[in-house]
């Protein structure tokens, strides 16, 4: 089912440039999507768009087997998921970290997670809006919660979003098991599925409520000096 959403994508991006007459003959980009090709050098809106929807296919197809278990996921009133639905997949992040569940030093655990929760191609930079605080094996929740240290048995994740000096956006807890170093492609996976869970997408209401609203202000009159 996944795979003909992503091939259904291509085709709809072929289909767009057939219908707008716009029929890209240089490829100097590709992106391969299950045996197929799309161009993503064409528009910059229309490309990001096309890649944005591919990562939140292959996102959802990687949660069914992304291993630990989220226990919950608070989202305050205030969070806009319009604004942040796309941040995992195309913003550099900042990661506060606290505690350390490996035998290894403090920056060298620090400067690996802060890279794994970033999208692919994105480098890390400290002076990122969105922090995400992530502690490790510790207590509390939200941007509050601190970290621990090595320890037998599951690794605890709290993590959360906060943007600012302010409370977090969204926060969740979470564990994972038998994980054999820092560098076990589970714990990235578990650390990298946590975090995007920080950003839910909006509901069908929410983005009906959006349309509406672009719709009514496209179309309302306009009157000097504003015009």
């Amino acid at each position: 089912m996944l795979l003909d959403k992503l091939r259904d994508v291509a085709d709809a991006d072929a289909e767009f440039d057939k219908m707008d007459g716009h029929i890209s003959r240089e490829c100097d980009a590709w992106f391969k999507v299950c045996d197929r090709q799309m161009n993503v050098n064409r528009f910059p809106v229309e490309a990001m768009m096309s890649r944005v929807l591919v990562m939140l296919l292959i996102g959802a197809l990687a949660a069914s087997c992304t291993p630990g278990r989220i226990d919950y996921v608070h989202v305050d009133s205030s969070y806009d998921p319009i604004q942040y639905r796309f941040v995992p997949y195309t913003r550099a992040m900042y990661a506060d970290v606290s505690g350390n569940p490996f035998p290894m030093e403090q920056q060298a655990f620090n400067t690996l997670v802060s890279e794994m929760i970033q999208p692919p191609g994105v480098v890390p930079t400290n002076a990122s809006p969105y922090r995400i605080r992530l502690a490790f094996n510790g207590g509390g929740v939200g941007c509050g919660a601190s970290g621990g240290g090595v320890r037998h048995g599951d690794i605890t994740l709290a993590a959360a979003l906060c943007p600012g000096g302010g409370p977090a956006l969204t926060y969740l807890r979470g564990s994972v098991s038998d994980i054999s170093g820092p560098d076990d492609p589970r714990f990235r996976d578990f650390v990298r599925f946590s975090v995007a869970k920080l950003f839910p997408a909006p509901s069908s209401e929410t983005l009906e409520h959006e349309n509406r609203e672009r719709e009514r202000h496209e179309h309302a009159p306009c009157f000097p000096p504003g015009c």
